[in-house]
């Protein structure tokens, strides 16, 4: 290369000569490039080649582990003699065999006849095999034999067979095939399968694989293609396959106008019952080294091409550097004028011989110091400290920064001094603002390290524990004292290490994954509110920590930290757990009362009942008039007793929850009604006016003896705080549409009002606790036991109806309650049938009395024959029934006790009765029982139920009613029989 330079004229233009040395190192250099080019052509090949007849190794082996697991398959069923077991064992053992085998091999067992009566798959039996090849060849020769390609029924998916055959169970001593043959067992190997499992081995791009039977069929190939299935492959192709005997063989062959590399594995390699051709389209295989070559050769003369521009660029620059060399000495004093320092240069004896614009600006006294001594015409940049540094700077050739203050001006300036051989550049700006930000900056450090320590005193003697972690790492990067005292010792050094969050952590209660506070908060981003967890510490000891957890945001909403507050609730949940168990204890003792009280009614209501019973009967033989007053002021008591009971009742049924409501539609005016006949001459003794005011007449949704007793309890609690004035009922509706009806959503208030003693503000809420009486020191039981209110507070829970409360002292008050609307309103209430204690004629009418206290049947016997009743009595269900049919005359009503002897019920001796009297005999229950079980047992018979203690008043009228609803039913009936005669 040098004597070839040499020998180039040296008049020759230097172009010319630039363009001749590019030259010669191209051509070498093309040269290799194209050799390089040729040789990874070759060896790109070579590999396609090699890489291919890897993958059809691999895939052979595959199918020799296929073909050998069949042929191990059917060794071991024809060994183990299972066809000869006969078909319900051959079946079980083939059931158990297809849970076991996977799901591309199936099995079926044939007999000589080639019908398959043994399978793995139910579809296959009876299927038959007599006719195909493969099936007489292993019959024949007892031998295994492959089959073709093919197709199985049902559904018609390609299989390939292998085929063995089972001796009949006369030759099985001898050995497997010794004696005469019983059939033929069958593996097929679906096909499709072999093609799902090759599917899912990356190939690569434009390969084409072909698995063929003995015959040149393709079985399976991928990608997919189904119309190619049971097509013979291409004659060329199997040609060249079956002509390579025993090795594998590689050729190109055109199939379909592409040019593709061909590997394949004859029959007489690998599995000896298929035939495996892999191939790959020629052009894409070589297409990344055709890509990369020509992108070489492009490269190679791009860069060529660049280079020979570059020369001619750079040549021409060259010509222009050396005119530009003298404008860059002009245009050095634009630059410094132009820059934002302030900048100076003084030569090696201290001589001032350039400074700028900005200099000047800052250091007036500059303005003429071009020629001047440095160290007096910048005075406030080289004086003391200042002057020293910059005089080492130019002896020493070494540049130095540093910050001064004018002494004159008070101005700090950052100097840097950079030192040449002609002298030394100075560049300087005002840093005074900048010194001034630096200073607040430091200030404001300080200020927050107090803060910082300030804050750090405040966490370490707060109460509670504290801990702060980073995220995402979950780096603990705060602890207070009262945390490790708390924990016993220091924590996991980050969040997620304590516990799995599924028990009672040990070491770390909110470090663990899962459901622990801190952990939550710092993944989920969740806040917890003191969160219970149980804790055991390292010592040991078992505690309860009440956890907090909250997530700090960044600006992003991304958590960035997480702060977790611990405190000791042991102590406090251990006082929850003490009032637990002492409220658990009230509730029982209450519920102990409730069934006292129950069951002390009921026995005290018998006694009770036998003292009405005969003190109504002594009316007809006391006579004188101090008698009667005595008998009155008796039965008066009796009456107090009684309501105090009934009260006590009351409250022991709602409490041990033994009301059921029946809630449903009814017409409030006759409720009304009811109340105004009881209560009207009450007030009217006591000289009191009463008025029920309401707007509309309304249909509501209740249960309408329970709404009855609220109302009663809050009129009787008016009448008894009541003595001059009124008591007034008021029903407001709300709700009603134009023809009168509720609508959704509608109420009604029903107001109780008086003008009595009024209640004190701070006793309204205690009105409605037990026993609790205003006015009645004395605890005077003519005015109650104040249950009262007690019992409509608990009604009004059941029946869900609010009850308010309003109230003045010396001025009265005002009890609402507020019901809800039924939304179609009911039919009024037919008028009640008169009815008569006689059923006809001139006989007297016969009463039947079952009740197994005998004062208290004794009892009803007198006060029966004083109405005029003929009267058969009972204790017992069967000794009523006895009576009946030794007197041969049906009674015409029932008085029965529910609770009778044995465990037995009246509702048993009314059903008897009335199935020997052919007809609903008028009845009527008499109970001190406290439970719904009486009343739902009487309600599926149609019947009422009357509570014991009952004055005869009471008892007349339920008696009359009973029997007045009977009656209207006779006339019914008689009157529809009739009308069907006629007809």
């Amino acid at each position: 290369m040098a004597d070839f330079l040499h020998q180039i004229p040296l008049a020759m233009p230097h172009y010319l000569r630039l363009f001749l040395l590019i030259v010669t190192a191209v051509v070498p250099l093309a040269a290799l490039q194209f050799m390089t080019q040729y040789s990874l052509w070759q060896d790109r090949e070579n590999e396609v080649r090699n890489d291919t007849l890897r993958l059809l190794d691999l895939l052979d082996a595959e199918q020799q582990r296929i073909a050998a697991e069949a042929r191990q398959v059917l060794a071991t069923i024809v060994e183990s003699g299972v066809p000869q077991a006969g078909p319900p064992d051959c079946q079980q053992t083939m059931d158990r065999l297809r849970a076991r085998y996977p799901a591309y091999l199936s099995v079926e067992v044939a007999d000589r006849q080639g019908r398959v009566w043994c399978a793995t798959d139910p579809v296959s039996l009876g299927v038959d095999l007599g006719g195909i090849r493969t099936f007489q060849s292993a019959l024949a020769t007892g031998a295994l034999a492959v089959g073709e390609y093919g197709l199985r029924y049902p559904n018609q998916r390609p299989i390939l067979p292998f085929r063995l055959a089972y001796p009949s169970p006369e030759g099985m001593p001898g050995g497997p095939l010794d004696g005469p043959l019983g059939g033929v067992v069958t593996v097929l190997l679906d096909a499709r399968w072999l093609e799902e499992n090759l599917g899912r081995r990356p190939l690569p791009p434009g390969m084409e694989m072909v698995i063929a039977d003995r015959q040149g069929h393709a079985v399976a190939r991928l990608p997919e293609a189904p119309e190619a299935i049971g097509q013979p492959l291409p004659t060329a192709m199997l040609q060249a396959m079956r002509a390579a005997r025993g090795t594998r063989s590689a050729a190109v062959f055109d199939t379909g106008g592409t040019e593709r590399m061909v590997v394949s594995a004859p029959l007489d390699t690998g599995t000896r019952e298929s035939m495996i051709a892999i191939g790959i389209d020629r052009d894409a295989a070589m297409r990344p080294v055709r890509d990369a070559m020509l992108f070489s050769l492009a490269l190679f003369g791009g860069v060529l091409l660049l280079t020979c521009l570059g020369a001619a660029w750079g040549m021409r620059q060259f010509l222009r550097v050396r005119d530009r060399m003298v404008e860059t000495v002009v245009d050095k004093a634009s630059v410094l004028e132009s820059t934002t320092d302030a900048v100076a240069e003084l030569d090696r004896s201290w001589r001032v011989v350039f400074v700028n614009e900005r200099a000047r600006t800052l250091l007036p006294d500059s303005g003429d110091a071009i020629g001047r001594n440095g160290r007096q015409a910048f005075a406030e940049l080289m004086a003391g400290e200042s002057g020293r540094t910059l005089q080492q700077a130019m002896e020493h050739r070494e540049a130095v920064e540093f910050e001064t203050q004018g002494p004159r001006s008070g101005v700090w300036f950052a100097v840097r001094a950079f030192p040449s051989r002609k002298g030394l550049a100075l560049y300087f700006r005002d840093a005074t603002e900048r010194r001034r930000l630096e200073d607040e900056r430091t200030l404001l450090t300080r200020q927050l390290e107090a803060e910082r320590s300030l804050l750090t005193a405040i966490l370490d003697h707060l109460p509670s524990g504290l801990l702060v972690a980073e995220a995402p790492s979950g780096r603990i990067v705060k602890v207070n004292d009262t945390a490790l005292h708390l924990l016993g010792g220091p924590p996991p050094p980050a969040a997620g290490c304590g516990c799995d969050g599924t028990r009672a952590c040990n070491g770390g209660a909110c470090f663990g994954e899962g459901s622990c506070p801190l952990s939550r908060a710092l993944r989920q981003g969740e806040t917890m509110e003191q969160e219970d967890m149980p804790y055991t510490r390292p010592d040991g000891t078992a505690m309860t920590l009440s956890v907090s957890a909250t997530p700090v945001r960044d600006s992003d909403g991304r958590v960035t930290l997480a702060i977790c507050t611990l405190r000791d609730v042991g102590e406090r949940k251990s006082m929850e757990q003490a009032l637990q168990r002492a409220k658990e204890e009230a509730d029982e003792a209450n519920r102990a009362k409730s069934k006292f009280l129950a069951a002390a009614s009921h026995d005290l209501r018998q006694p009770m009942q036998s003292m009405f019973l005969f003190t109504g009967i002594l009316h007809r033989f006391i006579r004188d008039e101090q008698g009667q007053r005595s008998l009155e002021m008796l039965e008066r008591g009796l009456d107090t007793l009684k309501g105090l009971l009934d009260s006590l009742l009351d409250v022991s049924r709602l409490d041990a929850g033994a009301v059921d409501p029946r809630v449903e539609p009814f017409p409030l005016n006759s409720l009304l009604d009811e109340l105004a006949a009881s209560y009207a001459p009450i007030l009217e003794s006591k000289n009191l006016a009463f008025r029920i005011v309401q707007d509309h007449a309304a249909t509501v949704l209740s249960d309408r003896v329970l709404l009855g007793r609220m109302v009663r309890n809050l009129l009787e609690n008016a009448i008894k705080y009541t003595e001059r004035g009124a008591v007034q009922i008021t029903v407001q509706t709300q709700g009603i549409g134009a023809e009168g009806h509720g609508t959704q959503g509608g109420h009604v208030r029903i107001e109780v009002s008086d003008t009595g003693i009024g209640i004190p503000p701070d006793q309204l809420t205690l009105i409605f606790a037990e026993f609790h009486q205003l006015n009645n020191p004395e605890r005077d039981r003519a005015r109650g036991l104040g249950l009262g209110l007690a019992i409509v507070q608990r009604l009004s829970a059941i029946l869900d109806h609010p009850v308010e409360v309003k109230s003045q002292p010396d001025r009265g008050s005002v009890f609402a309650i507020t019901v809800p609307l039924a939304a179609v309103e009911t039919a009024p209430a037919p008028p009640p049938v008169a009815a008569s204690a006689f059923t006809g004629g001139g006989e007297a009418p016969r009463a039947l009395l079952v009740d197994d206290d005998a004062i208290v049947l004794l009892g009803l016997r007198d006060m029966f024959r004083e109405w005029g009743y003929e009267v058969r009595i009972a204790g017992s269900t069967d000794e009523a029934v006895a009576k009946i049919e030794a007197d041969g005359r049906m009674p015409d009503v029932m008085l029965v006790d529910y609770r009778l002897r044995e465990k037995r019920v009246g509702t048993e001796a009314v059903v008897r009765v009335r199935a020997m009297a052919g007809w609903d005999v008028p009845a009527v229950i008499l109970t001190g029982e406290a439970g719904p079980e009486c009343e739902m047992d009487a309600a599926a018979h149609g019947l009422e139920v009357v509570r014991k203690p009952v004055t005869p008043r009471q008892l007349r009228r339920v008696l009359d009613r009973a029997m007045a609803k009977q009656a209207k039913t006779a006339a019914a009936v008689t009157g529809a029989e009739g009308e069907r005669l006629s007809l």
